[in-house]
């Protein structure tokens, strides 16, 4: 495989999300087939130069273990593999095992050694195992009622002296003509830019434009789930004492 170590191949990863997908997902399977075609589009992403140095700074010491707490595909898996010293052990967790698969073949790739764990971090009972927990754009995915229970499950996980990366993007609570725009102009705008990017479709262009418009209705229901202010990109290695 060329360019820079732990890289990856978004069209390869796309046309294997979809097929992955469609064999494992159940209601997610939005999410996990149209993630890899955000990113070829260049929608996500921008939040790499804010996590990558707080993550390289906390794994560069030999012999740290780091839990992914929640993925859409194997760009997280990436990002700690590019920031970590060789020798740290990395798992995995997801309540669905199409990420799980797309990290394992990740892993497969590179010659390295990753832990994965099918299970809803709700359930998640892991006892004082992990220097560091890496949560990204996790809480929309947890019921209210269980987001403090979950934090704590996360907290009851690291050592003494461990550290949660929790990042996410805040911004207005999603409502009323923001809504209407966003649904018209999202479905649109990613079939454009993957056309610009020269990304053929894989399904008809119709049914790829019903799935982004579905997509932006799950979006809206997990981001109005959440109220969150201004318009930044977040990232926090906090320690917590057991």
């Amino acid at each position: 495989m060329q360019g820079e170590r732990f890289s990856e191949d978004l069209h390869q990863l796309a046309g294997e999300a979809w097929e992955v997908a469609g064999r494992l997902c159940g209601a997610c399977r939005n999410l996990h087939v149209l993630w890899p075609y955000q990113r070829l589009a260049g929608s996500p992403g921008r939040d790499v130069a804010v996590v990558e140095p707080v993550l390289r700074r906390l794994l560069s010491a030999s012999g740290r273990k780091v839990l992914i707490a929640g993925c859409a595909d194997s760009g997280l898996l990436a990002l700690v593999a590019r920031t970590a010293n060789p020798a740290t052990a990395i798992t995995v967790v997801d309540r669905c095992e199409t990420p799980l698969e797309l990290c394992r073949r990740f892993a497969r790739r590179w010659d390295f050694t990753v832990d994965t764990d099918h299970l809803d971090l709700t359930e998640l009972s892991a006892t004082s195992s992990f220097d560091v927990v890496f949560a990204h754009e996790l809480l929309q995915h947890i019921p209210a009622d269980r987001r403090v229970d979950t934090l704590s499950r996360m907290r009851h996980a690291m050592r003494a002296e461990g550290r949660l990366v929790l990042v996410f993007h805040t911004s207005n609570r999603v409502d009323g003509d923001v809504v209407t725009a966003y649904q018209q102009h999202f479905p649109q705008h990613l079939i454009e830019r993957l056309e610009a990017n020269g990304v053929a479709l894989p399904e008809p262009r119709e049914a790829f434009r019903r799935r982004a418009e579905s997509y932006a209705d799950e979006w809206r229901a997990r981001r109005g789930s959440c109220k969150s202010s201004g318009g930044r990109i977040a990232a926090r290695g906090r320690r917590f004492r057991h």
